[in-house]
């Protein structure tokens, strides 16, 4: 055997040994079996809870680079009891890279409960949205916990150039007129109307939809990385904005039948 074929069969064999461990670009799309299509996934484990009319829920923004925090809250929601679900309402990750994507969903892969995630405006960067559709699925979803509905969506305007795609109202339209069975709606995505990253233009159509309804109770939030809760368009709707990772901060929401009530739970 000549050196060089040697050589050859040794660096194969480590390469092939090694499989996983390189990432061969930044923008890359790798993504395990088990970390796909997770929204459907753990809705369904959500929807294998027993029903009951009380129920609790916990809503945190902005998880990015905060890796050491996120498993602080982990560990923070996993010592709680009787929650429903964790929604991760966006900004996943900072850039958008397949690698932030994995790590964040391996720390809340350790929750005792279901988690869903929104996508946020960092998360459309690079090959951001592809990873997310790959891993979560569609960015506009909704899905039923009991006596709720819950519509999730994307209202990443800046993103889209306001160019008037986002957030698709025609879709949150036909969500809201399908929620008659449910006592309350919660409708969630990470930019807030009143910040300037949600194209001002569908401002007073999007809080004239949810105050119409009658029963949408909070329209909730991420981005600011700052809790707040407000009544920015009239008191018939509630707008909350979640805390984010980095501030060690979350939402705590209760339902009871219709009617609810909000916390600021500090980790």
């Amino acid at each position: 055997m000549t050196r060089s074929l040697l050589l050859s069969l040794v660096l194969g064999l480590a390469l092939s040994s090694c499989k996983g461990l390189f990432q061969y670009s930044p923008n890359e799309i790798r993504l395990e079996e088990e970390e796909k299509n997770l929204n459907v996934r753990n809705i369904q484990k959500i929807n294998a809870q027993p029903v009951k009319d009380s129920f609790r829920f916990i809503v945190v923004g902005d998880s990015q680079r905060f890796y050491d925090q996120l498993d602080d809250f982990v560990s923070a929601v996993n010592r709680m009891r009787d929650i429903s679900f964790v929604l991760l309402n966006g900004d996943i990750s900072d850039f958008g890279l397949n690698r932030e994507f994995q790590l964040v969903n391996r720390s809340m892969s350790r929750l005792n409960v279901p988690y869903i995630a929104v996508v946020g405006n960092h998360d459309m960067l690079a090959n951001g949205r592809l990873v997310y559709h790959q891993m979560f699925g569609a960015e506009n979803f909704s899905f039923t916990h009991h006596n709720s509905k819950f519509i999730c969506m994307n209202s990443n305007s800046l993103e889209r150039g306001y160019d008037g795609t986002l957030p698709d109202m025609d879709w949150l339209a036909s969500e809201l007129s399908g929620g008659t069975e449910q006592r309350n709606i919660f409708v969630f995505s990470h930019i807030p109307p009143f910040d300037s990253g949600f194209d001002q233009n569908m401002v007073q159509s999007y809080a004239a939809k949810l105050s119409q309804n009658g029963k949408v109770r909070l329209s909730i939030h991420g981005h600011t990385h700052k809790y707040s809760f407000s009544a920015p368009y009239g008191e018939d709707v509630k707008y909350l904005v979640a805390g984010s990772v980095g501030n060690r901060s979350f939402a705590l929401v209760t339902v009871n039948n219709d009617q609810y009530k909000v916390e600021e739970v500090a980790y």
